[in-house]
C-alpha cells in the first residue's frame, strides 16, 4: 500500500510539474516596455550563461508557491512566435511536444485540455486532466501575450496560470517571456518529497550553486531543480514549434517531435529521460488514444 500511494504521489507530482501553469505575472500592466526593460536588466546574463544561447532561467519559491520563468532572444519573426501562441490549437501542438504531456485537445476558442502524467503512464490513474482558459491580454504589433488559467489542480493545488509573452526586436528575431506557476498543498508537498527521495534524488537543474574541488559546476538540485527542468523543457517546445513549419500538418508534428528531443540532448545531463525510438513511440501512442476519443 505504502508503494502504490508513493507511486500515485509521483505520478500527482510528474503531472503537475508538466501542466505547470505560470507566474502570477503582476507585470502585466506594463506591456512590451516592462518587458524590454526587463530584457535590459538581463544583458549580461543572456549575454554570459552556460547554455551558448541567449537564455535566462528564474525561479521562486515558498512555502505554498512556486514559480519559474524563462527569458530568451529568439531567431524567429514576431509574427512565427505569435503563430505558435495566438490559438488554443497552436497551445496544443506547443504543450504536447513535452515529454509528460499525453494529449492536449482544444474546446471552443479559449479552452483547452490537457492530460499529463509521468513518461510512459497514459494509463487510467497515472494521468490528470485538467481544462485551461486561454486569454490573450495583449495582441499588438509591439506585444502578445496569452495566459492560461485554471483555479484548481490535484492534490489541493491551485490558482494554475501559464504566461507566454514576445515582443520583436528586428525582422527576424524576438524576445520572449515564458512563465508558470501554482499554489501547492499538503498533499503536493508530500508528492515532492516522495519524488525528490526516489525519481527525482540523482537529477539536478541548470543553476550552478558552487565548484567542486576540481573546479566542476555543482548544480541545482531538489525542486529548484526540477522547476528549472520543466520550464525549460517547454522553452524548447516554443524553439520546436517556432523552427518546423514546413510540410503538412502531420509532417510538421513529426518534425517539432525530432526536433524537441534534439533540443533536450544538447542539455542531456539535465533533461535526457529515454531514447528518441521510445519518445517517438510513446507520442503515437498519445496520439493514437487522442484520435480514438475524437
Amino acid at each position: 500500500m505504502r508503494r502504490y500511494l508513493a507511486a500515485l504521489l509521483i505520478a500527482a507530482l510528474a503531472w503537475l510539474a508538466a501542466a505547470s501553469s505560470a507566474f502570477a505575472l503582476d507585470a502585466s500592466a506594463g506591456g512590451a516596455a516592462a518587458l524590454r526593460a526587463r530584457r535590459s536588466e538581463l544583458q549580461a546574463a543572456l549575454r554570459d550563461n552556460a547554455f551558448g544561447e541567449p537564455l535566462v532561467i528564474e525561479v521562486k519559491e515558498s512555502p505554498d508557491r512556486i514559480a519559474g520563468e524563462v527569458y530568451a532572444e529568439l531567431p524567429f519573426a514576431f509574427g512565427v512566435v505569435g503563430a505558435a501562441l495566438r490559438t488554443p490549437a497552436a497551445l496544443c501542438e506547443l504543450l504536447f511536444l513535452h515529454l509528460n504531456v499525453h494529449g492536449c485537445v482544444p474546446r471552443e476558442a479559449n479552452l483547452l485540455e490537457l492530460l499529463a502524467g509521468p513518461k510512459k503512464s497514459g494509463g487510467a490513474g497515472m494521468t490528470a486532466q485538467m481544462r485551461y482558459s486561454v486569454r490573450i491580454e495583449a495582441d499588438a504589433p509591439e506585444q502578445l501575450r496569452v495566459v492560461l488559467a485554471a483555479p484548481t489542480g490535484p492534490l489541493s493545488t491551485t490558482d494554475y496560470r501559464m504566461v507566454f509573452e514576445a515582443v520583436p526586436l528586428d525582422e527576424a528575431r524576438s524576445f520572449v517571456h515564458f512563465g508558470y506557476a501554482h499554489n501547492t498543498g499538503l498533499l503536493a508537498r508530500m508528492a515532492m518529497q516522495t519524488y525528490l527521495a526516489t525519481a527525482g534524488r540523482d537529477k539536478f537543474g541548470f543553476s550552478v550553486t558552487g565548484r567542486d574541488a576540481e573546479g566542476r559546476p555543482q548544480y541545482v538540485r531538489g525542486e529548484r531543480g526540477s522547476l528549472e527542468r520543466n520550464v525549460m523543457r517547454y522553452y524548447l517546445a516554443l524553439q520546436a514549434h517556432c523552427r518546423e513549419r514546413a510540410g503538412t500538418p502531420q509532417e510538421r508534428q513529426q518534425a517539432r517531435l525530432r526536433t524537441w528531443f534534439a533540443l533536450t540532448e544538447r542539455h542531456a545531463a539535465q533533461l535526457h529521460e529515454y531514447s528518441l525510438e521510445e519518445y517517438l513511440s510513446e507520442k503515437r501512442r498519445d496520439l493514437a488514444r487522442m484520435a480514438a476519443q475524437k
